[in-house]
């Protein structure tokens, strides 16, 4: 087969995924660009701080002549109203039964509850769906940073920072979405109502897809990944039918967490490490002895490599899909990474912190970039410093 243009849009590092993503950004950029790609996303979970990498690995490539392009962006946490969440929320507490159904205690760093995202939770308060969210251009950064921080600070945060459709009609300029995994906005759908049948999940997807089309017009895209989860065919499936009835994009990714095929192991042993005293109910401490185990492969891959992944997983699977949709799906990545996402050079993030205390929170996005990266980790110490 001839070589298939893709682009890796949906990926995490172990700067800005703790216990989930594993690898600094520049061996992920260095591995996809040894494998075949010519950019790649970063989007940790909540936060960007695999940025400045980003930025300075890039550099790095392109003195050392690597045409390599970075992308910037986040999956993010997201709810469809933090007001009404909230309200939620407080009626909880209230209730002594009910509030040891949250979620407890509160912290700076993002770490990935994996169930929680999946619905496998006591209650719908601690659930929160993720959404991949990419810059286009300066303007989408700055707005991603202006989400950012503001997910970080006061109704938004929760145990775990949040944005809802309010902040996306405030800050959507410049900002490319996907539905993500799983645990995406597609799959909150599934998870909460596959019990009722398959038209119950078609009319929450249906109903989903036309907020953010309202929302992002023609910059929402639908995401299909490909591994051996039954339910992720099953969600694959209604993806592919409500895309096409309302004309939604597809976008297949691979959703990396390593930065090579090898790194698969260590990957796992790293991911038991964070759940050690806080074991999910649903994992095993075991660790795997094969990568057909764990049931997908989780590394920066080219676009024959993805085809390879889709006929395999939905073979094993014994799902059948429709080859010309998927390989669009694969190659549409490609386009969205040369023709709608613009190659800049990232200038000044504008500080708008009113309070150190919002400063604590809006540490989780990187607030200044130079071109001499000693000034900036100056200014990092002058913050945090100021903070303590």
């Amino acid at each position: 087969m001839e070589r298939i243009p893709f682009v890796g849009l949906h990926a995490h590092c172990g700067v800005g995924s703790p216990f989930d993503g594993f690898g600094y950004p520049k061996d992920h950029m260095e591995y996809a660009y040894s494998n075949g790609s010519k950019a790649l996303a970063l989007t940790d979970h909540g936060n960007m701080n695999g940025l400045a990498y980003q930025v300075m690995h890039a550099k790095k490539m392109q003195a050392e002549g690597k045409d390599f392009k970075p992308i910037y962006g986040v999956e993010a946490y997201f709810i469809p109203s933090v007001e009404e969440w909230k309200v939620q929320l407080e009626e909880f507490r209230k209730d002594k039964k009910l509030a040891k159904q949250i979620d407890k205690g509160q912290s700076g760093t993002t770490i990935e509850n994996e169930g929680a995202s999946k619905g496998i939770t006591k209650h719908d308060i601690n659930r929160r769906r993720h959404l991949v969210l990419l810059a286009q251009n300066q303007t989408g950064l700055n707005n991603l940073f202006k989400m950012i921080s503001q997910s970080y600070n006061g109704d938004n945060f929760y145990r775990y920072p949040r944005i809802d459709f309010s902040l996306l009609e405030q800050y959507g300029e410049g900002i490319i979405a996907a539905s993500a995994c799983l645990g995406g906005v597609y799959a909150g759908c599934y998870w909460e109502n596959r019990d009722e049948g398959s038209e119950a999940v078609l009319n929450c997807m249906r109903e989903v897809t036309k907020q953010f089309q309202s929302t992002l017009g023609d910059r929402w895209y639908a995401e299909l990944q490909w591994n051996n989860i039954p339910e992720q065919h099953e969600l694959n499936k209604y993806i592919i039918q409500v895309a096409g009835e309302l004309g939604v994009k597809l976008i297949s990714t691979c959703d990396s967490h390593y930065p090579n095929p090898d790194a698969w192991q260590s990957r796992e042993l790293y991911k038991r490490l964070g759940w050690l005293g806080r074991k999910p109910e649903w994992a095993s401490m075991e660790l795997p002895i094969s990568v057909e185990e764990v049931g997908y492969e989780l590394y920066p891959k080219n676009g024959n490599q993805m085809w390879a992944s889709y006929k395999h997983y939905s073979q094993i699977c014994g799902v059948e899909y429709d080859d010309e949709t998927i390989l669009n799906s694969i190659t549409e990545t490609h386009d969205i990474a040369f023709n709608r996402i613009e190659s800049f050079a990232v200038r000044k993030i504008v500080w708008e912190s009113e309070s150190r205390e919002a400063a604590t929170h809006e540490s989780q996005a990187i607030t200044r970039l130079t071109d001499d990266a000693s000034v900036w980790v100056r200014h990092r110490i002058d913050q945090s410093g100021g903070v303590i």
